[in-house]
């Protein structure tokens, strides 16, 4: 069965303005040794069977300029990401058949490149023999609020622990509470299933999403995947990762990974 990687880059990054603009997001920023997030996204899973980027019109040039050749599938206008999700998977295996989709955000930063190959190589492989919907979850390393966190039941596979629930966004004493506790882990957003899983799971939890089309899809509610799909489906199991993961969502989160900040906005 093919694996596939579909990389959404339709974000507007507005937690790094003015660093990050309407014309010029996050992802697109060539702020990591003269890339951008988006560029080493690309590169990280291109040992895949194919590529596919998600995005809006306006970005398609971009994408385009900083990926060259690649297959880019426009999303009609911006309603969140679970119908461009939605309608990327569908189109997907239009061209490929049924096959193991990986999505990826385009603008995270990972220090561990070879450790994020082996966690997503062993989500492919449950993924692609199970009924599953599977996510990453991240080891955290501080109490942080801004995240959202998996709760992780008991391990179901090698490596592979059935998802309890999850909660977006904690206060800082559940946050507290929950690092004390060590069976939570941080939402990275990397989804990882067969296209007929995901599909399925979408026609129990969201039917609207799960019928939509190009045509249709200005009717679509904006709304996450998370919400979705991912809070409601009953058979979610999720991966631990540690490999240096960022969603580099703020000026203090770029200086960690080692921009300089001061000096871009200078």
């Amino acid at each position: 069965m093919k694996r596939i990687a579909l990389i959404l880059a339709g974000g507007a990054g507005t937690r790094l303005r003015p660093l990050s603009s309407d014309d010029n997001p996050k992802q697109f920023l060539r702020i990591f040794d003269g890339q951008s997030l988006l560029q080493k996204t690309y590169a990280r899973v291109r040992h895949t069977d194919s590529v596919y980027v998600s995005t809006n019109e306006q970005y398609a040039a971009k994408c385009i300029e900083q990926l060259g050749r690649v297959n880019l599938i426009t999303e009609p206008e911006r309603r969140n990401n679970a119908p461009a999700i939605a309608l990327c998977c569908f189109e997907i295996e239009r061209r490929e058949g049924d096959c193991v989709v990986a999505v990826l955000p385009s603008d995270h930063f990972i220090a561990d490149e070879k450790g994020f190959a082996r966690v997503l190589e062993r989500a492919f492989a449950f993924a692609e023999s199970s009924d599953y919907l599977v996510t990453i979850g991240i080891e955290p390393t501080e109490p942080n609020s801004g995240y959202g966190y998996l709760q992780l039941e008991r391990e179901i596979a090698p490596g592979v622990i059935r998802l309890e629930r999850f909660t977006e966004k904690p206060s800082l004493e559940r946050a507290e509470a929950f690092l004390r506790d060590g069976s939570y882990a941080w939402n990275a957003g990397i989804f990882v299933s067969r296209v007929s899983v995901f599909r399925d799971a979408l026609k129990s939890a969201a039917p609207e999403i799960a019928s939509v089309t190009r045509e249709n899809y200005a009717s679509m509610p904006s709304i996450s995947i998370d919400y979705a799909l991912m809070e409601k489906a009953p058979r979610v199991a999720a991966l631990r990762g540690d490999f240096g993961w960022s969603d580099v969502g703020s000026f203090e989160a770029l200086e960690r990974v080692g921009v300089d900040v001061a000096a871009l906005l200078r």
